[in-house]
């Protein structure tokens, strides 16, 4: 593992999202694969390295810790299997330099952590990884994120396949269980003078090779199917916090645990309110007889009408505080509802109107003075 370089096996870069990983092993495993080239050993080969590469830089966590050893050995120098020994036996709290060869459990929990597999041990368990997370994004309507209520999102996702019912064989077909592992679904790998446990190549982990696919999913049991989810959208939220929905996600494989549903919220604009946590915004217009002298409105908030008073002299932009008007959280907090002044200007005055006005503007003046 330490010589071969997986990113330059799959054909990507290192910064390669999944899903282009995932292409590209699907990609070179249908060129190489065993059953379309019968007989030659240079295909076996690469495709061993293709499934290699895949189930490391397949698994976000085994992608992490393999992306940390390259760029250690990028600094310090070549890694070997002894010096994580040493590291394992720091971490089991002995002392020392070396390892015990009888001390092989604590290599198999640090191979483990590293690759998900045992040493000399071919266990069904390591193939159960836990179904991917689907990320996705919901709109709700203004109204809805202030009081809170319940949304139908449909969701594309891989879902078992129900032509085949997962198992991706043909309908009236049947699987053989895989000549290479006896069914187990892994294969053992000389490692450094150790024995390490990886997914089959030929039937990729499953222990059954699939003589007729299905048309629909390919043999691989899986196809992408939009789910229709119900979602409650809790009071107060906004637009960019996540609503996480445990088990709707991907299937697990090997009947290990769904994965999550996590849907970014996208609050709707209002044609009269604004929002800023749990306060509400509006305006309101006076005339500049109303702004000057003091008027009563009626404002609309999000529970009902309300009669405010605007004081004498209110000026453009000032704020009208509603207490308690605003949103209710899910802790029980209660925002305001805040009313912003909006002068309006006259225009299209008569003369008599205007002489008005400038004898206002120079009694104004002359008090001041």
């Amino acid at each position: 593992m330490a010589d071969r370089d997986y990113y330059k096996v799959l054909g990507v870069s290192p910064s390669a999202s999944g899903e282009e990983v995932r292409r590209a092993y699907r990609k070179l495993a249908k060129r190489y694969h065993p059953d379309r080239n019968k007989g030659s050993e240079a295909a076996e080969e690469r495709f061993k390295e293709i499934s290699e590469a895949y189930g490391v830089l397949g698994d976000p966590q085994k992608r992490k810790r393999y992306d940390q050893l390259k760029d250690a050995q990028m600094h310090g120098g070549a890694w070997n299997f002894e010096d994580l020994f040493r590291g394992a036996g720091a971490q089991a709290g002995r002392s020392g330099g070396g390892f015990d060869a009888y001390e092989m459990g604590d290599f198999g929990d640090l191979f483990s952590r590293i690759f998900g597999g045992g040493v000399g041990v071919d266990t069904e368990h390591s193939m159960r990884q836990r179904g991917r997370d689907v990320h996705s994004r919901v709109t709700v309507p203004f109204e809805m994120a202030a009081r809170g209520g319940q949304v139908t999102v449909r969701v594309p996702r891989q879902q078992r396949c129900r032509r085949c019912s997962g198992t991706g064989a043909a309908p009236g077909t049947r699987s053989e269980v895989c000549p290479r592992c006896g069914g187990r679904g892994m294969v053992a790998r000389g490692l450094g003078g150790f024995t390490v446990s990886q997914p089959c190549p030929q039937c990729f982990g499953r222990g059954r090779v699939i003589q007729s696919p299905c048309a629909v999913c390919r043999g691989t049991g899986m196809a992408q199917q939009d789910a229709a989810v119900e979602v409650n959208v809790p009071p107060g939220i906004e637009s960019g916090q996540k609503l996480r929905l445990g088990g709707m996600g991907e299937p697990g494989a090997g009947g290990a645990q769904n994965g999550d549903l996590i849907l970014e919220v996208q609050v709707q604009s209002h044609p009269v309110f604004r929002r800023k946590g749990l306060d509400v915004y509006s305006t309101a217009e006076l005339d500049m007889v109303e702004a000057v002298l003091g008027t009563t409105l009626e404002v609309e908030t999000m529970n009902g009408t309300v009669r405010v008073r605007a004081p004498a002299g209110a000026q453009p932009g000032q704020r009208l505080r509603l207490k308690g008007r605003g949103l209710r959280g899910p802790d029980g907090r209660q925002g305001d509802h805040f009313v912003e002044v909006q002068v309006r200007i006259p225009t299209g005055l008569t003369e008599r109107q205007k002489d008005l006005l400038r004898e206002f503007g120079r009694r104004t003046a002359s008090s001041r003075t």
